[in-house]
């Protein structure tokens, strides 16, 4: 701050007295200075909102950008899960065929080979088509029973209608000689009773009941067989609807190619 300093002549105030005085336009300098400062105080907080908000956005398109790209490399490694699940699913099928063939020697078997042809007239000729379907593949000859032709709900007891099929199928079964497999399956509604507390003891039971009934009532020489339950698994059919859940619900005897 500038300053002046009078000087008084002799005889009105002592002599040499000085006076100091503060200008008064100084004042009015400084006030419009701190007023200009405050005017433009607000520019320094807007640009620090501004940058605020910018850090914001930077840090949310780089967390939404990983986890876009941590769901695509999800969606990839669970694609190839289930591709190795089912080559191992394939791979254990032919296992469990060629299992099978050595358990019980087909190799020094010399019986029929089974041809779906034969079983369809047989069918057929005892009107037994709607009943039964017979389907020839990779592992040999199939006759699948719907289990309400055999089974009543819920039950592994066959029904004497199944019985009676059965024993038409099973007669058929004594002249061939080569290995059977019998798998049972299910719908995918849940089952909890105190004899089957899931849908596996119940495809298990009914698979068995059928081997059982091919063994002591038909005679057919029990190291040939064998029984796998599968509950739910293996649909041929959509369990979205009435009919498709009707066609899970099924019981296979494979007979072994050689």
């Amino acid at each position: 701050m500038r300053k002046i300093v009078w000087i008084i002549p002799e005889g009105r105030i002592k002599k040499g007295t000085c006076f100091n005085m503060d200008l008064k336009f100084d004042n009015r300098q400084n006030k419009k200075k701190q007023e200009l400062e405050l005017s433009n105080s607000w520019i320094i907080t807007y640009s620090d909102m501004i940058t605020i908000m910018l850090c914001f956005f930077i840090v949310f398109f780089i967390i939404a950008d990983n986890e876009s790209h941590s769901l695509q490399q999800m969606k990839v490694l669970l694609s190839a899960q289930v591709e190795n699940l089912q080559e191992e699913n394939l791979q254990l099928k032919e296992e469990r065929n060629e299992l099978a063939r050595k358990i019980f020697g087909i190799e020094n078997l010399n019986g029929q080979q089974p041809s779906r042809e034969g079983f369809l007239a047989f069918l057929e000729e005892r009107d037994l088509m709607d009943q039964v379907e017979i389907l020839q593949n990779e592992r040999g000859l199939m006759i699948r029973f719907k289990d309400s032709v055999l089974f009543p709900s819920g039950s592994a007891d066959v029904s004497d209608q199944g019985l009676e099929l059965l024993e038409e199928i099973g007669r058929k079964l004594v002249d061939i000689n080569n290995p059977v497999i019998i798998e049972g399956y299910t719908d995918n509604v849940p089952i909890q009773t105190a004899r089957y507390p899931s849908n596996w003891e119940l495809s298990t039971a009914r698979a068995t009941t059928v081997a059982r009934y091919l063994i002591y009532e038909l005679k057919l020489p029990e190291e040939r067989l064998s029984v796998a339950g599968f509950g739910e698994q293996n649909p041929i059919d959509s369990n979205e609807t009435y009919d498709g859940r009707a066609n899970n619900r099924r019981i296979e005897i494979t007979v072994l190619t050689q």
